[in-house]
């Protein structure tokens, strides 16, 4: 799954833990409904938030939790549950080498994206789940 969308779908599923409340709303079945995603996606997702201590949950059991208050995680911590190395922007590594472009454009474009990325995570800190919850709030109050 790539990575921007790993990352939508846990945002995703910590915002639904922390405004759903009905424990039969709260399997995997339930939560990939709403991300129209299988369960066993849903479950691997989790296990990587829990992996970083963002919730707890039992296996068999549908009781997750977020481990903290709303506004003590940011949807860094978040990007940082993600497996992998976390690059929003990734160089292709496979270029010709024998050509002016294709032997110095990854070092350029990489030097660049590292800036971006250091950029993204810096404004991905200053954003809390409590102000996400609190935007699908204010959008879900205007809806009809």
């Amino acid at each position: 799954m790539k990575q921007s969308v790993l990352l939508s779908d846990s945002v995703h599923i910590m915002v639904y833990l922390a405004t759903v409340t009905e424990p039969h709303l709260l399997k995997s079945d339930a939560i990939a409904d709403s991300i129209l995603t299988n369960p066993s996606n849903v479950r691997k997702i989790m296990g990587q938030l829990k992996k970083a201590g963002l919730i707890t949950s039992q296996q068999g059991k549908a009781s997750p939790q977020i481990t903290k208050p709303l506004t003590d995680i940011s949807l860094l911590d978040i990007f940082k549950s993600l497996p992998g190395e976390n690059e929003l922007l990734s160089v292709d590594k496979k270029t010709n080498l024998e050509c002016k472009v294709g032997a110095n454009i990854q070092a350029i474009l990489q030097e660049r994206y590292q800036e971006i990325q250091k950029i993204a995570e810096e404004e991905m800190a200053k954003t809390s789940l409590a102000e996400l919850v609190s935007d699908l709030t204010a959008q879900t109050a205007t809806c009809p």
